[in-house]
């Protein structure tokens, strides 16, 4: 009689676990889908192995990189100046500001953090 009982309650877990199993399968499943949707500012780097680039800066050309490149260097320029008159090659300080701030703007990364808040959620579910 024991070995029966032992048997079924054998079979009982592993039903459990085949469950649990099944149910992790398909949280991984739903999980790497929201992932590939989610998580789209940083893609590989196919120049250097285990790097990445980002795939949201959107540019006109290298003309554009480059200004925006100068732009940054400029505003940097203007913020560690204590006073309000721009040096003589920065030309157009108010645009290197706006160009600044719109690239700001651009490596907020809003995908991924509705990716991790669903994340933060499945895991706090599986604690509970």
């Amino acid at each position: 009689m024991k070995s029966y009982q032992n048997w079924k309650m054998g079979k009982s877990k592993t039903t459990s676990k085949k469950r649990v199993m099944k149910k992790s399968k398909k949280e991984l499943k739903k999980l790497k889908k929201s992932a590939r949707n989610k998580l789209v500012v940083l893609g590989p780097s196919n120049i250097r192995k285990n790097k990445f680039k980002p795939t949201f800066v959107m540019l006109d050309g290298y003309l554009d990189l480059f200004v925006t490149i100068e732009s940054l260097i400029n505003v940097c320029i203007l913020a560690t100046q204590g006073d309000p008159y721009s040096p003589p090659h920065v030309k157009h300080p108010g645009e290197d500001i706006r160009k600044t701030l719109e690239l700001a703007t651009q490596l907020l990364p809003f995908d991924e953090g509705e990716f991790l808040d669903e994340m933060n959620r499945l895991l706090n579910k599986e604690k509970s």
